[in-house]
């Protein structure tokens, strides 16, 4: 477990957290058993940053974390995200319209038996909507007590540069590994200055510096993977001859890649903090 912390608004976290997207979607179907037995090992192990979405399963990831550990809900800062959804025919959609929001907001809050998200994310922005608008609902919640801290997903500097205007905000989350080992630029600026944490989600590279995938004939149709370029063909062919390359070299020092690759991430600054899941 990291002994470096990184603060989330006025709240002190490990610098690796858990992603439990996983749980609930993207890759082989997980019994509600193993996701109970995960999140509850997750604590005991000493993880204090919890990252979840009302996407994430239609909601049943939120309330998968409520039946497995909400009655340890003050021994982890509980992170969740709207504005991103899927249809019933499982289509990605973006809304950030303030009523959809603070909806979503109050199904959150009760799939995940608590009254007080600690971080709230804007999942994705929607360009149909004013970001002022969609801020706005945040701020509301906020103040009404219903979320402690703000942050945006995969924000522009141009849309970052505008809600700073607005309120504070507490973290920016975008994927950063060794796979994708330059986030855009101008974000990362403005994190640093204006003492934002950056939260690298995906920082094993959905699990393939992990050593888990090796043969994408293992992975079942529907595993988010089989669509992705870096998992297929020659890409895939390149990046196995990369993962050897570090398996080498981490048994050099008697490591894991993936020790590595967390390693990697949570030393490209004192603000950055990880999310593997």
């Amino acid at each position: 477990m990291a002994t470096k912390t990184v603060k989330l608004g006025d709240v002190s976290v490990k610098a690796i957290g858990y992603g439990c997207m996983g749980l609930s979607q993207a890759y082989e179907p997980c019994s509600e058993e193993q996701g109970v037995r995960t999140l509850n090992a997750v604590l005991d192990m000493g993880y204090d940053h919890l990252d979840t979405a009302a996407l994430y399963g239609f909601g049943k990831n939120e309330e998968l974390l409520n039946k497995a550990i909400g009655h340890r809900r003050s021994e982890y800062f509980l992170a969740s995200k709207c504005g991103l959804y899927r249809d019933a025919g499982g289509k990605r959609e973006i809304n950030g319209r303030p009523d959809v929001i603070k909806q979503t907001c109050d199904d959150s809050l009760r799939r995940l038996g608590t009254d007080c998200i600690d971080l709230y994310y804007l999942h994705r922005i929607d360009l149909n909507v004013p970001v002022e608008e969609s801020l706005g609902a945040l701020i509301d919640m906020k103040a009404q007590g219903k979320i402690r801290f703000i942050g945006l997903s995969e924000p522009s500097p141009e849309t970052l540069n505008k809600a700073l205007g607005m309120c504070s905000i507490a973290a920016v989350q975008s994927e950063l590994s060794l796979w994708t080992r330059q986030p855009n630029v101008a974000v990362s600026e403005l994190c640093e200055q204006n003492d934002i944490t950056f939260v690298s989600y995906s920082p094993l590279g959905r699990g393939f510096m992990g050593g888990i995938v090796r043969d994408m004939s293992t992975l079942g149709e529907k595993d988010i993977r089989q669509t992705m370029p870096r998992f297929q063909g020659n890409d895939f062919k390149k990046n196995l001859e990369k993962l050897d390359q570090l398996t080498l070299l981490a048994a050099e020092h008697d490591l894991s890649v993936a020790q590595i690759a967390l390693a990697w991430v949570i030393a490209q600054g004192d603000h950055v903090l990880a999310i593997p899941g």
